[in-house]
């Protein structure tokens, strides 16, 4: 691997006269980084990623100099603890960041570079999922440059065969290239489930790390007669190790392959304590989360479909499907996919982040309604309703309907019909 040095020099980020954008490597081993990838094919298989931190210095302001070793530290420790040798990753200057994964298809590893921006992101600044990832194709260019392509994953779907490498001379592929052909096929790999117990929840290894998936089975109620419709399948996920919880944005930012299996396991464990009820508490509606990239993977959107339609149909009861992690998914991509899904189900709800921009660009996506989680933070009545009235109302405006999840306390049902809201989840442990 090639070493890594104390200070690299600044960014030199140019374009040429055809617009195509190339970085200068001004380092001693510049020539031993573009020559080991290039003996590896790592870039004309696609599978070398350049993460650019400008955002995040930005971000951060006065203090990117006493923490940009830190940032880097953090990419570099938690490249590592997933993805061991033949790959390799090393800081290119003072905000670029290259990782090499040779043990995934291009597309899962350019999902797997992202999840280090969103992560390392987060760590350091909070939550930066609403903005797209700054992440180029790395492609030797010469013996100290590299030309970038940037990659967009809106259209960046894995696909079943790898690039091939490229003969002597033919021009590198483009991050684009193929888009239209990934779109129709899974986002990642589906790992067998094992060792999971009848009742108490699904085990499975997802990245390295031992996950414990419950489904919480949140009562939904409907606001204009506070009454008791359903159940949403809120999946709780513990790291059996450390005993620590994921929470929704921890959630947003894994690997999308590692989401899918949360997913279908929060089902199937949901299904099995629905079972458990009588018919009685069942009430009559299923709501069945998942996020949009298992929702946008044939695979995984199949299996999921069929998983809860069956269940549904065993108990006489309806599904509604909802959209995990909408922001920034194209309007057409959103429809196609509620297209997909509505002969499986009474409708299509879409969550965002609760931002009035987010939920506007649902409008016109053929969803039943938006799904906003409840913060958390604001348990005084009064702020609750302050907070949630303007995004129920943006939210009946683009769809006529909004959800807010996991309130935490059934009195605030009462607060949430106020502000507008037409249906509402309580956390299971709060009744």
């Amino acid at each position: 691997m090639p070493s890594e040095v104390d200070k690299a020099a600044s960014p030199l980020m140019a374009r040429d006269a055809s617009g195509q954008l190339s970085l200068r490597l001004v380092r001693d081993d510049a020539v031993d980084i573009i020559e080991r990838l290039r003996e590896t094919h790592a870039d004309t298989m696609g599978r070398a990623y350049m993460i650019h931190l400008d955002r995040l210095a930005g971000r951060l302001g006065s203090k990117w100099a006493s923490k940009q070793d830190l940032v880097f530290e953090h990419l570099k420790t938690s490249f590592e603890r997933k993805f061991p040798e033949p790959n390799w990753c090393i800081r290119l200057n003072d905000d670029g960041f290259l990782a090499v994964i040779l043990t995934l298809g291009e597309h899962k590893g350019a999902l797997s570079a992202a999840e280090l921006w969103y992560a390392t992101g987060h760590f350091f600044v909070g939550d930066v999922s609403a903005e797209p990832p700054p992440l180029y194709e790395a492609i030797a260019d010469d013996v100290d440059r590299m030309r970038l392509v940037p990659i967009d994953l809106r259209t960046y779907f894995d696909r079943a065969e790898p690039r091939p490498p490229q003969p002597a001379g033919a021009a590198p592929l483009s991050a684009g290239a193929d888009a239209e052909a990934r779109a129709s096929t899974s986002v990642g790999v589906m790992i067998t489930l094992g060792g999971r117990p009848a009742a108490g929840g699904g085990l499975i290894n997802a990245g390295g790390w031992n996950l414990k998936i419950v489904s919480a089975t949140e009562p939904v109620f409907e606001m204009k007669k506070q009454a008791l419709i359903g159940h949403r399948l809120a999946p709780h996920v513990l790291e059996t190790t450390s005993k620590m919880s994921l929470d929704g944005r921890a959630l947003a930012n894994l690997d999308w392959g590692d989401r899918e299996l949360i997913d279908i396991a929060n089902v199937e464990d949901g299904l099995k304590r629905l079972q458990t009820f009588t018919a009685e508490d069942r009430r009559v509606v299923i709501v069945v989360p998942a996020a949009f990239s298992t929702f946008a993977s044939n695979k995984a959107r199949t299996r999921l479909t069929t998983l809860a339609a069956a269940g549904a149909r065993g108990m006489g009861l309806k599904v509604l499907f909802e959209i995990r992690h909408l922001n920034g998914v194209p309007m057409g991509r959103i429809s196609e996919i509620v297209a997909l899904l509505k002969p499986h189900g009474m409708g299509v709800l879409g969550h965002v982040t609760a931002e009035s921009r987010a939920i506007a660009a649902l409008k016109g996506c053929g969803l039943a309604g938006v799904c906003l989680d409840f913060e958390g933070v604001r348990h005084d009545d009064d702020a609750l309703l302050a907070w949630l009235a303007p995004l129920a109302g943006a939210a009946r405006a683009a769809t006529g309907a909004c959800m807010i999840t996991g309130l935490n306390a059934l009195h605030q049902t009462t607060v949430a019909r106020a502000a507008g809201v037409s249906h509402a989840t309580v956390k299971a442990p709060a009744l």
